[in-house]
């Protein structure tokens, strides 16, 4: 939907996070008086505004604007849609108002921020103009008037839900349960994510073949790519094929993982589909930096590291993550907002490479001390609780020996603890530095 298409109409926009902020401001810039309703937080003070429970006072609108945190299938929303009246996502605006762009959408439970930065530097080492938008950086509605060869959007489940617009490719990594809250079920969480399809019209969607998850859920989808498997660009062990040549080792590059691996190889592949040249991509993957909160490694004293994996939001996401420091011995900080969540995929792994501790965050840490408990004498670990993560940090380094490595991969949501995962992981920076100040005094 056009901005010019709400003219006359009563809007209201819902929630005001980075989403909801950005088309406030572009629809008053056009002379829109759009109302913002919050459930909670803070709105300035020159915005009209209603804050309490979305409920039969929607009904006063034409016309919803949906930021991604709100719930597509929120009660209230159900109600107003069956009216008929349109709720529009603010991404679905950008893309009627910027048809001359040609748009790569990159989803996945887990990896897209990695592959969807991993495509962008690329092409920019191309001499492409990017935008990189989406679930990462800015909204693409802060970017409406920008000079823009060709976007790469992140999309989360959450944007993809009610999404309208065409893409001209499309990437997905990972695929497993994920947001069963707000989605009301696995099986919502799927169809959101694999809407891609239908907005790629049968464009190539290029999927992650190494996921057996993804394969069969995605194989009726026409346009499908099997990506990161022969004959086209994958891994192979520690480091990336093309054409039957190694192209890219895991020593040859700062990121830590086969996951990322993965990763490059669906970016790889997606930027030779955009027309670069294989050396100009392998040259910007080699140029590379870990993006904050993954796997990012905030300080190092001799052989004994710590690293900020504060996105890692599922058990799966924490589970990348041990396997991408198999060979080192690891004290794991887990735990934050309780909701479903399968640590059986964790404790499996444990098994055959037990960690050399675990310390455990509110509010979900007692649920997985308890699931570690029950799972016998081959995940017996020493486990301790902390109330925040100052303590995490200093529990972790009491239970790490010289060679340990402390990851904080906490395995659920932040909140409440924190604004995000972002703040989180600032926290957990701030905390390790802390400590070893203290420890050096």
């Amino acid at each position: 939907m056009r901005i010019e298409q709400l003219l006359n109409r009563r809007i209201a926009v819902l929630g005001y996070g980075r989403e909801g902020a950005a088309v406030q401001a572009v629809l008053r810039a056009r002379g829109l008086q759009p109302t913002v309703c919050a459930e909670s937080g803070a709105v300035p003070a020159d915005v009209p505004v209603r804050i309490g429970p979305f409920d039969e006072q929607l009904l006063d609108f034409d016309l919803l604007i949906r930021s991604p945190g709100v719930p597509v299938l929120h009660p209230a929303l159900e109600r107003f849609r069956a009216t008929g009246r349109p709720i529009v996502n603010p991404t679905s605006i950008w893309l009627a108002e910027r048809p001359d762009i040609p748009v790569v959408a990159v989803t996945g439970s887990k990896g897209k921020s990695t592959t969807a930065s991993l495509l962008a530097h690329a092409l920019r080492a191309g001499g492409r103009r990017v935008l990189l938008a989406g679930n990462i950086g800015s909204p693409a509605l802060e970017h409406l008037a920008d000079e823009i060869d060709i976007a790469v959007l992140e999309l989360s489940s959450y944007q993809l839900a009610d999404l309208q617009g065409r893409l001209a490719l499309g990437l997905m990594t990972r695929l497993f349960p994920e947001h069963g809250d707000w989605h009301g079920g696995v099986e919502h969480y799927y169809a959101s994510k694999l809407r891609m399809a239908d907005l790629l019209g049968g464009n190539p969607l290029l999927i992650n073949a190494a996921d057996p998850v993804l394969v069969a859920a995605t194989e009726a989808v026409p346009g499908r790519v099997l990506a990161n498997r022969p004959p086209r660009s994958h891994r192979c062990g520690n480091g990336l094929v093309h054409a039957g040549v190694d192209i890219l080792q895991a020593s040859d590059w700062a990121l830590l993982g086969q996951h990322n691996l993965d990763n490059a190889a669906l970016a790889f592949e997606a930027a030779l589909e955009l027309g670069l040249s294989a050396d100009t991509i392998v040259a910007a993957l080699r140029s590379f930096r870990p993006l904050p909160h993954r796997l990012e490694i905030v300080a190092a004293d001799g052989a004994q590291r710590w690293i900020n994996d504060s996105i890692a939001t599922t058990p799966h996401a924490t589970l990348a993550a041990l396997q991408a420091l198999h060979a080192e011995p690891i004290v794991l900080i887990a735990g934050g907002y309780v909701r479903p969540a399968d640590w059986g995929v964790v404790i499996e792994y444990c098994r055959s490479r037990p960690l050399a501790g675990l310390v455990l965050l509110p509010n979900s840490g007692p649920g997985i001390a308890q699931e570690f408990a029950a799972a016998g004498s081959d995940c017996a670990i020493p486990m301790l609780h902390a109330a925040d993560l100052v303590e995490a940090v200093v529990a972790a380094a009491s239970l790490a020996g010289e060679r340990a490595c402390i990851v904080l991969s906490p395995g659920a949501a932040s909140f409440p603890q924190f604004r995000d995962f972002e703040d989180r992981g600032e926290q957990f920076r701030r905390a390790v530095a802390a400590y070893r100040d203290r420890s050096t005094a």
